[in-house]
């Protein structure tokens, strides 16, 4: 019986999907994002989002990643302690990234999800002076 038992957990967990528990986001997914390229280096839209090794900024709240599962080259998800508007709270976001590395399309809700484009750093302004 223990070594039916055996077998079925090495069949199942060899089937199961590849996702491992990484210390910082990847450099693949760092950068700036908006729906619209137009809006990058601005704050001007609400679709901003900036994505640091280990912070994320979006429009009205930011914190830092508490942890990331990556799934292959192109798939995260990620546990933030956001705050903002004087409130603090747990949340996540999974984000997928084109192969190009030119789309991150987030989807959290069922659907095609919400696809943002990577801004061009020669428009950024600089990372805050906190280290983050």
């Amino acid at each position: 019986m223990r070594s039916l038992a055996a077998a079925s957990l090495i069949l199942v967990s060899s089937h199961a999907p590849a996702a491992d528990l990484v210390s910082a986001v990847p450099d693949r997914f760092v950068g700036e994002w908006n729906a619209s390229l137009s809006d990058c280096g601005t704050d001007r839209n609400d679709s901003r989002l900036r994505i640091e090794k280990s912070h994320i900024t979006y429009w009205e709240s930011d914190g830092p990643v508490k942890a990331v599962v990556s799934e292959g080259r192109y798939e995260i998800a990620l546990i933030l302690h956001l705050s903002g508007e004087g409130e603090t709270w747990i949340a996540t976001e999974h984000f997928k990234l084109s192969e190009n590395g030119e789309e991150l399309t987030s989807v959290n809700l069922p659907g095609e999800g919400f696809v943002r484009r990577r801004c061009p750093r020669s428009q950024l302004p600089p990372t805050s002076a906190s280290g983050r």
